[in-house]
């Protein structure tokens, strides 16, 4: 009996695994380490078409990438150990066929004339700053989980509120190895 669930848990394990690869690599998430700060790369390939209809209609848009990394544990629930919400806002102006792109985290402001890059803005992060390295443990696990959420309008809230009003969508989990340092 004992070694059936040992199996059974064995093939459970190697079907999310990879499960789990698959949903990153479609997510083109990469987690990599530069100057002692663990960054992420991803891309919401799915909603690129959603969120140009939106913002071509003359609608803004508003979407907070969501970073949560934690200690992985074998006997217990892994610990969150840092969230980072990352958030960017388009604001359309079809009078002058022009695009506001908001970072709210930083309040940085640039306009462009092309819809794709106004789209691009919203579904892809690059050089995400998720955590530094200085807050981990080197001989630990931990695990990289992001979600994504899509706000047809202004949401201008910075606080947690707005994350419970849509349940966001799961971009896949990735493991940090903070070996690898790519300076």
């Amino acid at each position: 009996m004992l070694k059936s669930i040992c199996i059974l848990y064995l093939c459970w394990f190697s079907v999310f695994s990879a499960w789990a690869d698959v949903s990153s690599a479609e997510n083109g998430m990469r987690v990599y380490v530069k100057n002692d700060v663990v960054y992420c790369d991803i891309q919401a390939f799915q909603q690129e078409a959603y969120i140009l209809k939106v913002i071509g209609s003359g609608s803004p848009m508003t979407v907070f990438w969501q970073f949560d990394v934690e200690q992985v544990r074998d006997y217990w629930l892994n610990k969150q150990v840092v969230s980072v919400r990352l958030g960017r806002q388009v604001i359309p102006d079809l009078v002058t066929q022009r695009w506001l792109m908001r970072d709210l985290n930083v309040g940085i402001v640039k306009h462009t004339t092309d819809a794709q890059e106004a789209m691009r803005f919203l579904s892809e992060m690059n050089q995400a700053a998720v955590v530094d390295v200085s807050v981990l443990d080197a001989d630990t696990n931990y695990l990289l989980k992001t979600r994504f959420f899509l706000y047809e309008g202004e949401a201008e809230d910075k606080s947690w509120v707005p994350l419970f009003n849509s349940s966001g969508v799961d971009m896949g989990d990735l493991p940090l190895d903070l070996g690898v340092v790519n300076d």
